[in-house]
């Protein structure tokens, strides 16, 4: 019983300080608007960087309004209507 308590206090620690090392990387949100085939959608992310939420927000959009591999490929090619970024 003492070593399965060791174990589950060290794999809290260890998830602790995941999302402690995690949460303090993602300082930058960005809210990205992109349309594709008479499709619109707003989307936000959050990253290390700018250039990074940006590029997820895209996908993020892109991926609910589109159809395919295909699609997504071309939606996140295409230039964003609009990008709104805080820290």
């Amino acid at each position: 019983m003492n070593r399965t308590l060791v174990g589950v206090l060290i794999l809290v620690a260890f998830a602790a300080a995941v999302v402690y090392l995690a949460m303090g990387e993602l300082n930058v949100r960005c809210t990205v608007c992109v349309a594709y085939a008479d499709r619109s959608i707003c989307e936000s992310a959050v990253a290390s960087t700018a250039a990074e939420a940006e590029q997820q927000a895209a996908y993020s959009g892109c991926s609910q309004i589109t159809q395919g591999v295909t699609e997504i490929v071309g939606c996140t090619q295409s230039v964003p209507q609009s990008v709104r970024c805080e820290e």
